[in-house]
């Protein structure tokens, strides 16, 4: 009986450490104005790691440095099944790099713009990996909630990846 209460504890202490009992603010904004190298995957989204890793390497051989990733995520994996999920997952390109990224043929990678548009959007600190697990968890149902009970249409949902400040910024673009 100790062990199981000590590992209750514990796992209770790691899950408040990671975020996941903190309340979540949600604001309505505009969000967007990105430009975007990225990777097309079709596939389960906890498989898009690796290919954000395979833009952000390449981008660096090319003197692209950025602190930011994102991933555009087009199907609600409760309704699609896994394999076909689609997303495009990469770097969001830097106002300094903008000149560069024009010129350079990027076979494979897919080269794009977010829009400006009307969102609700959250954020959720990122402690290690286990955070890009816990804060899709977290966020998406209660951006569901949100949204319902405001009548708002999803339009367009995509995460940012924010290193350098050590954050996940949910955003759900969104009609009435």
């Amino acid at each position: 009986m100790l062990v199981v209460t000590v590992l209750v504890v514990l796992a209770t202490c790691f899950l408040w450490y990671m975020g996941y009992f903190s309340s979540l603010k949600i604001e309505d904004k505009e969000e967007g104005g990105y430009m975007v190298v990225g990777k097309e995957v079709i596939g389960p989204y906890s498989d898009v790691g690796k290919h954000m890793f395979d833009v952000d390497n390449k981008l660096r051989e090319l003197g692209i440095n950025s602190t930011k990733g994102f991933g555009i995520y087009y199907n609600d994996p409760n309704t699609t099944p896994k394999e076909k999920c689609r997303s495009l997952v990469g770097n969001i390109v830097e106002i300094k790099d903008l000149e560069k990224i024009k010129n350079l043929q990027l076979d494979g990678f897919k080269k794009d713009s977010i829009p400006v548009a009307k969102a609700v959007v959250s954020e959720f600190p990122i402690k290690n990996t286990i955070s890009y697990m816990i804060g899709p968890m977290k966020v998406y149902p209660k951006f569901s909630q949100y949204m319902t009970e405001r009548n708002y249409k999803p339009v367009l949902s995509f995460e940012i990846y924010d290193m350098a400040q050590k954050k996940i910024i949910f955003v759900m673009q969104y009609s009435n």
